[in-house]
C-alpha cells in the first residue's frame, strides 16, 4: 500500500500544538523530542527565475548549523545543499560545487534578493508502536514571517508535516487518516514559501518583464492602448529602484525595454491617441532612452568581457586587464550620471504626466480617428501592414546590400514583434507561437549582426579613449585589435546566414498564417466597440 500524496496539514487558530498532542496521544503512543528554533531566508531574483524553474533556494539556520538548500517547489525533496556561513548575493558567493553551478545556470546575471524570512519553532513528535519503535515522525512548526521594511511579522498557521519512516507506510497512512478525517485538519499548501509570501502581501512570480496584457477584442482602441501603456509604465517604475542603486544590470535592461516598447506603441498604433500627446511622449521617452544608453553600453561590455577574454589565445588574455579596468571605472561614472537623471525633476515630471493622462477620463468625442474603433480591427491592420513591410524589406536585401538595410529590417522586425506581443491575447496562443518562433529566429540573426558591428566599433572607440586618458600598453591595444578582428569575422558569418534565416521566415505557411490572422476584412455592419467600463466612462 502506497502512502497518500500530501505535504502535511495546518492547525486552525483554535487547535494548538498541545491540543494536537493530547488528542493524538489518545489514539497513538507518542514521545516528544526537544524543540528547535529555525530561521529560513528565502532567496530569488527580482523576476523569480528560481521559482520559475521549479525550485526554491533558502538559507537555513538552526542553532550552530547554517546551510544553503535548493529544494523542489513543494520543499519535500532537497536537490542539493552546502554549508554557507554568509548570505550569498551572487552565485559566486556560494561555495564551489553543484549548488553554485545549478543556481548560476538559472539566475545568470541577476542578483539574489531576500524574498521572505520565516522564523519558526519546531516540535518533533514521534509516533511509537507496541515495541516502542518510532514508526512516524510529526514535525510541527509554529512560525511567523517578515522581510526588511515590515512593521511587524505576520503569523502563519502551524504546520504539521508527516515524516515517513522506512517500512512503516501503513502506520503513516493511519496517522494521516486520523488528522484528515477524524481531526478534520485542512491540508497544507505545498511549500512554505508560497504561504509565507502570501502572508506578506506578495505572490510568487508577481514580476515578469514579459508582456501578458488581457484585452477584449471589441474594446474601444484608446481604452485598450491605455491598458498597454499602464502595464509598461508599471514595469518601468518597478525597475527604477534597482536601476538607481545598480543592484544588477537587468533592472536597467528591463527599464529600457519598457521604454522602447512604449515608444514603439506610440509610433506603431497610429491614430488612437491625440497627435500632440503622441508626439510629446515619444520625444520625452526618447530622452529617457538616450539617458540610459551609456550605462547600458558599459553593462553589456562588462557582461561580455569573460567571453571576450576566453575568445583570445591564453597568452593574450591578461593583456585585456586594462580594458576591464577602463570599463569598470566608466560604468561607475555613467551609473552616477544616470542616478542624477532618474532623480531629476524632468524625469519625475515625465512619470507624473504619464500617470495623469492614463488615469484621466476617456473623451466622449476623441480627436484621434481610430480611438473608437474596436481594438482587434486596429491591431490586425497594424500587424498586417508591418508584416508586409518586413517581407518587402527582407526580399530586397541581397549580397550587395549595405549594412544599413539589415539594420532597418531589424527595426521593422522588432516593431512587428512588439505589435504581436501587445495584442497576443486577441489571438489563439497555439497559432501565434510558430509565428513568434520564426520571427525570433530572424531577429536573433539580425540582432547578432548588428550587435557585433556595434561592439567592434565601440571597442575601437574605447581603445582611442584609453590612449587619450593615458598610456596604454601595446599588448593591450593588440589584444583589443584581435577582439575586433574576431567580432568582424563573426559578423561576416551572421551576414552569410541571413538569407537562410529569412527564407525560414518567408515561407508559404507563415504567410498564410499571417493572412488568416491579421489581414483586415470588410467590417460587419453589426460590429461595434464594447462600451467603456465604468472606470473608463468619458467625463
Amino acid at each position: 500500500m502506497h502512502p497518500p500524496q500530501y505535504t502535511g496539514f495546518l492547525l486552525p487558530p483554535n487547535f494548538s500544538v498541545r491540543r494536537l498532542t493530547d488528542r493524538l496521544g489518545k489514539v497513538f503512543p507518542l514521545l516528544a523530542d526537544e524543540q528547535q528554533a529555525i530561521e529560513r531566508l528565502y532567496l530569488d531574483t527580482f523576476d523569480w527565475r528560481l521559482y520559475g524553474a521549479g525550485v526554491v533556494l533558502f538559507e537555513k539556520r538552526a542553532g550552530a548549523d547554517a546551510g544553503l538548500l535548493l529544494q523542489d517547489l513543494a520543499e519535500e525533496h532537497t536537490l542539493t545543499s552546502v554549508r554557507c556561513e554568509a548570505t550569498p548575493a551572487w552565485p559566486a558567493d556560494i561555495p564551489a560545487g553543484e549548488l553554485r553551478e545549478r543556481v548560476a545556470r538559472l539566475v545568470e546575471m541577476r542578483i539574489l534578493l531576500p524574498v521572505v524570512r520565516v522564523h519558526s519553532r519546531a516540535h518533533v513528535i514521534r509516533v511509537l508502536n507496541e515495541d516502542q519503535k518510532t514508526v512516524v515522525r510529526l514535525r510541527v512548526e509554529e512560525a511567523n514571517c517578515d522581510i526588511d521594511g515590515m512593521d511587524e511579522p505576520r503569523t502563519l498557521l502551524p504546520r504539521v508535516r508527516l515524516v515517513p519512516v522506512r517500512g512503516y507506510g501503513e502506520e503513516l497512512e493511519a496517522v494521516a487518516r486520523t488528522l484528515r478525517d477524524d481531526f478534520e485538519l485542512p491540508e497544507a499548501p505545498r511549500g512554505l514559501l508560497e504561504e509565507a509570501v502570501a502572508a506578506i502581501g506578495r505572490e510568487p512570480g508577481d514580476y515578469s518583464s514579459k508582456l501578458d496584457i488581457r484585452l477584449h477584442a471589441r474594446r474601444r482602441a484608446d481604452a485598450a492602448v491605455r491598458r498597454i501603456f499602464e502595464h509598461l509604465l508599471e514595469t518601468l517604475e518597478r525597475n527604477i529602484p534597482g536601476t538607481r542603486v545598480d543592484l544588477d544590470s537587468e533592472f536597467l535592461h528591463d527599464l529600457r525595454v519598457a521604454t522602447r516598447r512604449m515608444r514603439s506603441a506610440l509610433t506603431q498604433i497610429k491614430g488612437v491617441l491625440p497627435p500632440a500627446l503622441e508626439a510629446d511622449f515619444k520625444d520625452r521617452l526618447g530622452w529617457l532612452g538616450q539617458a540610459t544608453g551609456p550605462t547600458r553600453d558599459m553593462d553589456v561590455f562588462l557582461l561580455e568581457f569573460p567571453h571576450y577574454r576566453d575568445s583570445l589565445p591564453a597568452r593574450l588574455r591578461e593583456d585585456l586587464t586594462p580594458l576591464h579596468d577602463y570599463l569598470v571605472t566608466h560604468q561607475r561614472q555613467e551609473q552616477q550620471a544616470l542616478r542624477r537623471k532618474l532623480d531629476s525633476p524632468h524625469f519625475r515630471r515625465l512619470l507624473k504626466d504619464w500617470h495623469e493622462y492614463l488615469e484621466s477620463d476617456l473623451p466622449k468625442e476623441p480627436e484621434a480617428p481610430n480611438a473608437l474603433r474596436p481594438i482587434a480591427e486596429v491591431a490586425a491592420e497594424r500587424i498586417w501592414r508591418m508584416f508586409r513591410r518586413v517581407l518587402r524589406e527582407g526580399r530586397a536585401i541581397d549580397d550587395a546590400s549595405p549594412h544599413a538595410d539589415l539594420h532597418e529590417l531589424r527595426k521593422s522586425c522588432k516593431k512587428l514583434r512588439y505589435l504581436i506581443e501587445f495584442f497576443q491575447s486577441l489571438y489563439p496562443r497555439d497559432e501565434l507561437k510558430p509565428l513568434l518562433k520564426a520571427l525570433k529566429g530572424l531577429l536573433d540573426n539580425l540582432g547578432q549582426f548588428q550587435d557585433l558591428e556595434v561592439q567592434s566599433d565601440k571597442l575601437e572607440s574605447f581603445a582611442a579613449a584609453m590612449q587619450a586618458e593615458g598610456e596604454v600598453p601595446l599588448p593591450t591595444l593588440l589584444a583589443i585589435g584581435a577582439l575586433v578582428g574576431d567580432l568582424l569575422h563573426r559578423q561576416a558569418l551572421a551576414r552569410a546566414e541571413f538569407r537562410s534565416r529569412f527564407r525560414a521566415f518567408d515561407t508559404r505557411d507563415n504567410r498564410a498564417a499571417y493572412r488568416r490572422l491579421f489581414k483586415p476584412r470588410p467590417p460587419e455592419p453589426e460590429a461595434a466597440a464594447v462600451p467603456a467600463t465604468p472606470a473608463e466612462q468619458p467625463a
